[in-house]
């Protein structure tokens, strides 16, 4: 049999309200008081009655994140973040993935709103804000995450063509006279996904447009292979190349690859990552990267949608900052 509050209420010989503040850390109450109740709650298994509570309050309780996918730590680590504040406020996280598709993406958001969520956390799978009209209809209140900044949201990020601009400036002024944007998502052509990478792209080659030096991308999933022909060219010709991965994870498969080959970063090639994952001081070398404080964004994105559910908060853009981390792979 289900125990309820009035049960606890009769066992313990105070009222509902009283077993309410014990259960919920609110409202006065002695601590003697608090943890008789506790006790006899965790000895008789209590369990909250969620639906009932969500009737009372008018919420779900129910926060939908909604990601293109989690093959990299980035998106982990801000779900873990986020996942904290979330849960010490009483609110559940309803995670899903669209794999960049558009269709998929507005379903999944369909779907969560008829579950009635309170509020969204979203990473856009277009950077076309007309693709999200039908996100204006919607009930609750919505935060974008990542590189594509829709101006109708609150958004938290890092400005990433300014954060790839430092980057780039960095790696020239090592005194590489050429520069290697390198993402595989690209496949060679422009798409409507990846807001944050295309930002990134951009922000380099404004760099290098501006300094005279010469800049490729590398967007085709054999990049790994494309980069071995630039290092080997690069080697015949006594130059050393220089490649800006828009993502660690790129980096590391290249110097790993190029080890076995025989060319080493910052000797034979410089290279140089983005998000700071831990998992790269597995590498033989300390790769140079770009700290965009991935936790940060996370822990700002779910106080603002919190505070726009509780409070009735005004939509902002924040812009978390970044760093500039030396390594010795330049």
């Amino acid at each position: 049999m289900t125990v309820t509050t009035k049960d606890l209420a009769r066992i313990c010989g105070v009222s509902r309200t009283t077993v309410t503040r014990a259960l919920s850390g609110t409202g006065r109450i002695s601590e003697e008081t608090k943890n008789r109740i506790l006790s006899v709650a965790k000895e008789l298994d209590y369990k909250p009655d969620l639906l009932a509570r969500s009737l009372v309050k008018g919420r779900s309780m129910t926060i939908g994140v909604v990601l293109c996918d989690l093959k990299s730590m980035f998106f982990p680590s801000i779900i873990d973040a986020m996942e904290r504040i979330a849960r010490e406020n009483g609110y559940l996280l309803n995670i899903t993935l669209h794999d960049n598709r558009k269709i998929i993406e507005e379903n999944i958001i369909t779907q969560l709103a008829g579950h009635r969520i309170d509020g969204l956390i979203l990473h856009p799978a277009s950077r076309d804000e007309a693709n999200y009209d039908y996100l204006k209809k919607m009930l609750f209140p919505t935060v974008i995450i990542g590189g594509n900044r829709l101006k109708d949201w609150s958004f938290v990020g890092n400005n990433e063509a300014e954060a790839a601009a430092g980057a780039a400036k960095f790696i020239l002024s090592k005194g590489y006279q050429s520069l290697y944007f390198v993402f595989p998502g690209f496949e060679g052509e422009e798409t409507d996904s990846f807001g944050g990478h295309w930002a990134r792209m951009r922000g380099a080659q404004s760099v290098c447009e501006s300094c005279g030096v010469e800049f490729l991308v590398i967007g085709d999933t054999d990049y790994i292979e494309q980069a071995a022909k630039v290092v080997e060219k690069a080697k015949e010709e006594k130059i050393k190349p220089a490649f800006l991965c828009s993502g660690d994870i790129y980096a590391g498969y290249i110097i790993l690859n190029l080890q076995k080959k025989g060319f080493f970063p910052g000797v034979d090639f410089g290279i140089m990552g983005f998000d700071r994952l831990e998992l790269m001081q597995m590498l033989p070398v300390s790769l140079a990267s770009v700290e965009n404080n991935v936790e940060q964004i996370g822990q700002e994105a779910i106080n603002q949608l919190l505070n726009m559910i509780d409070h009735g908060g005004r939509k902002r853009t924040v812009y978390v900052p970044y760093q500039i981390i030396d390594g010795k792979t330049l």
